[in-house]
């Protein structure tokens, strides 16, 4: 193998790695974000409603996930927002993604849910 060879393929796989590092990093939990929880039923009127927010996993560098892996991502990305604006319950949480532009093309996942703070 010729060493532009081994270089090439050096690269590419050093790129690979490094946008795999890049596009996934958001979406692992916080501290915080990993104590939020998502609830089906309204919180009591004792819980402060903080507003709302969007959990966003787009699909540029996800690579061949199904709509329920971004979906996922989506989920920790809001829970980390939920987190970061002081919250610590998401209630009403939906699949605000346009499902599919076609089988092979997934769109971007989003996530919308009302944050409250519990004590």
């Amino acid at each position: 193998m010729s060493i532009k060879k081994i270089l090439f393929i050096s690269v590419a796989v050093s790129t690979a790695l490094l946008l795999n590092a890049c596009s996934s990093s958001q979406y692992q939990p916080t501290a915080a974000g990993s104590k939020v929880q998502f609830v089906d039923t309204k919180p009591a009127a004792t819980c402060q409603l903080l507003g709302k927010a969007e959990g966003r996993r787009g699909t540029f560098f996800s690579g061949q996930k199904t709509h329920s892996e971004l979906i996922r991502d989506a989920a920790t990305d809001l829970m980390n927002k939920a987190a970061a604006m002081g919250g610590n319950v998401i209630y009403d949480a939906q699949d605000a993604s346009m499902k599919y532009l076609s089988d092979v093309a997934p769109t971007d996942a989003v996530m919308v849910g009302d944050v409250y703070r519990c004590n």
